[in-house]
């Protein structure tokens, strides 16, 4: 048998006693004082009320605990009028998701700066964290800071990259919202694009700057400057030589001078180094004619012939047809004649306007017959051709 002492009043006991009035119901929201916080709790001190506590995933994320201080007042919803401990069982769930997305909405609206954390990485961009919020940034948007632009021999992996990056934050914009999902996609390119069109303002084509490799590809170098500006040399500004591979000329962190040869509405910026040097194919055609030597290295072997450059880093091409007095009807004999490396004597077959030279290992009058011969055959396949066109 119970007795007076034994009874425990419950939370809405307390309620009806301290407020008859009271309505208090689950699904309310409440004001409280925040009295207590931990990593995984919260208690409120609700005004004539008593204690309420949030806990778990009820308290929303990190991002938004991590805000909340003592003795703050701030909303909260009820689901338990009487949980185990006694107190009210709250849920800043639903308040902290409103105000989140109350805040990237104000962001989004104002093409504001925000931070976004990596938190993961694929071949498509970044796993991100924006006040809590799950987001994707692209590896398209990337500024060109992080871009991953050198595949090297150490390391292939385009993703092992791009994953020394999780943990760090970006500044980015919003550009998407999902309210769907609760997702976002954000970039980091429309902040650095901004960023570099006013940096930009200070240069002018012509210019000559200075700056360390960032990158190295198929097709050029990329060369960062003025901290965060980054332009392209394009394998063909270079060098006035014919360079083959971009990897075996520059390395990452290497210093380079450039000028700048084009910045377009999208800023970017083309670079160039061969147009700082002297063009050597200007003082080599001056003063070089059909029938003089040219001594060079054999650089490639290709079938229709050998690339040739000499001490000056002027490039010719000897012709299949001008490297053997007997004749070589197969590409594969090439290599038995010639090898990369050689260095021989050859004899300027012809220049052309375009800085093209032709070379020839063949006695020069001989030499210059078979090259007619050549361009006869060629004339007459052609009016071939241009007859068959007309017929149809």
């Amino acid at each position: 048998m119970s007795t007076q002492q034994d009874y425990r009043p419950t939370m809405k006991d307390l309620l009806q006693r301290v407020n008859p009035d009271s309505e208090i119901k689950i699904g309310d929201r409440i004001n409280g004082k925040i009295i207590f916080l931990a990593k995984n709790q919260a208690l409120l001190d609700i005004p004539n009320v008593g204690l309420g506590i949030v806990r778990g995933k009820e308290l929303y994320n990190e991002e938004f605990l991590s805000k909340l201080k003592i003795d703050e007042e701030i909303e909260a919803i009820v689901l338990e009028l009487d949980n185990e401990l006694g107190m009210l069982e709250l849920s800043f769930k639903a308040i902290g998701k409103d105000k989140v997305w109350e805040e990237i909405q104000k962001v989004f609206d104002d093409k504001s700066v925000i931070d976004a954390k990596i938190r993961d990485a694929n071949r498509g961009g970044f796993l991100i964290k924006v006040k809590g919020v799950d987001g994707f940034l692209p590896a398209s948007l990337l500024s060109p800071t992080h871009a991953v632009k050198n595949v090297s021999v150490e390391d292939n992996s385009l993703l092992n990259q791009m994953k020394k990056y999780v943990g760090q934050s970006f500044k980015v914009k919003i550009i998407n919202i999902n309210l769907e999902n609760e997702s976002l996609i954000v970039s980091e390119k429309s902040v650095s694009d901004e960023i570099a069109h006013l940096k930009l303002q200070k240069y002018k084509v012509g210019e000559t700057v200075e700056g360390h490799v960032v990158g190295v590809v198929d097709f050029g170098v990329f060369v960062r400057f003025d901290e965060d500006l980054e332009g392209l040399i394009h394998i063909s500004e270079i060098a006035w030589k014919k360079v083959e591979d971009p990897r075996k000329e520059f390395k990452i962190g290497q210093k380079v001078k450039a000028k700048i040869v084009d910045i377009d509405a999208d800023n970017r910026i083309n670079l160039s180094i061969k147009q700082l040097m002297d063009n050597p194919w200007k003082e080599f055609s001056k003063g070089t004619k059909p029938g003089e030597k040219f001594v060079g290295t054999v650089t490639k072997i290709v079938s229709y012939g050998v690339i040739v450059v000499n001490h000056e880093d002027i490039q010719g091409l000897c012709h299949i047809s001008q490297i053997s007095e007997e004749g070589i009807d197969s590409p594969a004999k090439i290599h038995e004649i010639l090898k990369i490396g050689d260095t021989k004597e050859f004899t300027v077959l012809s220049l052309e306007s375009d800085e093209k030279l032709y070379l020839t290992l063949l006695p020069f009058g001989k030499a210059v017959d078979v090259q007619k011969a050549l361009a006869s055959k060629k004339e007459e396949e052609q009016e071939a051709k241009n007859e068959n066109v007309e017929a149809k």
